[in-house]
């Protein structure tokens, strides 16, 4: 089972994880979805939200932007992160379920697709 987080902006991937107020898990089993649940981080630290990651048992994140520091925060607790990615979440979802997030229509503006 993998556990994926996707931080969100209404219906959107957020721009930046490091400031993301919300942030959708999805638990994915055979390449399939099988459940969703929502996580709030409104005013937590990175430290704070590294530790409701690693609670969650997050194994993957999703994001568009995201600093230098939190990268190397989740590389260290051995969380797999795809960044540089945009678009509509159900979209981004899917796309990640069918491998298909090196498609040009996820790439933030500025990124190259290296997934």
């Amino acid at each position: 089972m993998v556990r994926v987080a996707i931080p969100t902006f209404r219906s959107r991937v957020s721009p930046v994880l490091d400031s993301c107020t919300r942030v959708l898990l999805v638990e994915v089993e055979h390449n399939r979805e099988i459940e969703r649940n929502e996580i709030y981080l409104d005013e937590f630290s990175l430290t704070e939200r590294m530790n409701i990651f690693r609670r969650s048992h997050v194994t993957i994140v999703i994001c568009g932007g995201i600093s230098d520091m939190l990268q190397n925060m989740l590389q260290s607790s051995k969380i797999y992160l795809i960044s540089g990615i945009a678009g509509e979440i159900d979209q981004v979802v899917a796309a990640y379920l069918s491998k298909r997030l090196d498609e040009p229509r996820f790439c933030m503006p500025g990124f190259k697709a290296e997934h």
